[in-house]
């Protein structure tokens, strides 16, 4: 899949893709055949580590690759794990686009690029890209958090080593769970998909507000100072209201 995923792009040069992960047991083994495969076609990779998938997203574009790559299974268990592409843009990539990537998945292998030894691709850890990506991320809200005590359930996943670095940086006060990945214990019986604990979460610490991510930080389910859930929809009313206020 790695070495049919970029025969699309970038044919008169090298093209780069980005590589994050979240923080299931079998993600660094994924990561390597990924990688491999991507190697043996001439690409150029980032490797980001553990990052939440809109991290990768971000990072796609703000790095001009020419694709993105997550390894991750999101909200389900930690047995379970997959792989996500995005495209230059930093969205999923296009049904047609997929479809092309399925045929050549198909097609024998000696269909793909063989590129001889100085056409290989090259590799390169790029761990500042969290750091790239929280400060964008605080770009985008106007004022600091100072005053406001916050829950956070990070599912044991993507975001475990990023919600602190943030929320501090914003001036919150603000206690954690669910921080301590061990490869295995991803979503178990926490995070977005188990409201019950952030929602019993955030009451005990006494807290204004509880955010609760999945497996790769790419859902969220909150909690009101009283553990009432504040599900999508009310979410995206929330948004859509400042925005309509702010943007219009």
């Amino acid at each position: 899949m790695g070495g049919a995923v970029l025969t699309q792009h970038a044919q008169d040069r090298q093209a780069r893709v980005i590589v994050g992960r979240d923080t299931r047991i079998s993600g660094e083994m994924l990561e390597s055949a990924l990688v491999a495969g991507l190697l043996s076609v001439g690409i150029e990779i980032l490797r980001l580590g553990v990052i939440s998938t809109p991290g990768v997203s971000y990072l796609v574009q703000a790095q001009q690759a020419d694709a993105g790559v997550q390894i991750t299974a999101s909200h389900n268990p930690a047995e379970d794990n997959g792989i996500k592409f995005f495209g230059a843009d930093g969205f999923k990539l296009s049904d047609e686009l997929e479809g092309e990537i399925e045929k050549l998945l198909d097609a024998p292998v000696d269909d793909l690029p063989r590129p001889s030894a100085e056409g290989l691709g090259s590799v390169s850890n790029f761990p500042e890209g969290a750091g790239k990506y929280l400060s964008y991320l605080q770009t985008t809200i106007p004022d600091n958090l100072d005053g406001l005590h916050i829950a956070i359930d990070a599912a044991n996943g993507a975001t475990s080593g990023l919600v602190t670095s943030l929320f501090a940086d914003m001036g919150a006060e603000f206690d954690t769970m669910a921080t301590s990945p061990d490869g295995l214990n991803i979503n178990d019986g926490v995070g977005s998909t188990h409201p019950e604990t952030i929602s019993a979460f955030t009451v005990e610490k006494g807290a204004q507000v509880g955010l609760a991510f999945d497996g790769d930080g790419d859902r969220l389910i909150a909690a009101d100072e009283n553990g009432d859930i504040v599900d999508g929809d009310k979410i995206m009313f929330i948004i859509g209201n400042i925005l309509m206020k702010t943007v219009v």
